[in-house]
């Protein structure tokens, strides 16, 4: 048998912004977290305070920033594009409703795997650049992680490991909250051997 390592990675979707709560498409545009939410974070904050984390990691976007620094973590977060959401292109501060009779919009609903934002990001692109940062973090084999990050990169990531359909049928955290998602590896595969709400809700399942 070969060594087991396990990893906990706690996936945390940055706090409310202006954009979020009037449904607007936010992907690269830089929007801070509203300073009305923070409380909100507050649940979240005292569930990690007695975590030993071994590292921290954060989108380079201020939301992500903003709401690393309220949970106060003890430790130096490395700071990581790869993180960032996906860029909407021309769809940035956008609507559903604005959106919802343009054509290429609702091709795209239907199938964002073959069909790219104007002067977006394509959904290889996207993937990519969040498999490349996952290979690197799960090569470290380290204990506990703290990932601060946007809503489409923790749905990508549970997709990976929950095992559904397509992209919009995995669990997406609300702003300000996360998953843990607990991973083990043996003879260099890693597998999901459970998933739990940050902060722990009661009855919650994934």
């Amino acid at each position: 048998m070969g060594a087991r390592h396990c990893m906990d990675l706690y996936l945390i979707r940055h706090g409310l912004t202006d954009w979020n709560r009037e449904k607007r498409y936010l992907g690269y545009t830089d929007r801070d977290i509203l300073i009305g939410e923070l409380g909100k974070l507050e649940n979240v904050k005292k569930c990690l305070e007695n975590v030993m984390f071994d590292a921290v990691y954060t989108s380079d976007l201020k939301r992500c920033r903003s709401t690393l620094r309220y949970l106060d973590i003890q430790k130096q977060e490395v700071v990581d594009v790869r993180l960032r959401e996906m860029n909407f292109g021309d769809w940035e501060g956008k609507t559903y409703h604005e959106l919802k009779e343009n054509p290429d919009y609702c091709k795209w609903l239907d199938n964002l795997e073959k069909v790219s934002p104007p002067n977006g990001e394509s959904w290889t692109g996207f993937t990519a650049r969040v498999d490349a940062f996952l290979e690197d973090l799960l090569a470290e084999k380290k204990g506990s992680i703290l990932l601060v990050t946007h809503g489409g990169v923790v749905r990508y990531l549970l997709s990976r490991y929950i095992g559904t359909n397509s992209f919009w049928e995995a669990p997406q955290p609300t702003h300000g909250q996360g998953v843990l998602v607990r991973l083990e590896e043996q003879t260099g595969v890693w597998r999901c051997s459970s998933i739990s709400a940050v902060p722990i809700v009661e009855k919650e399942t994934w």
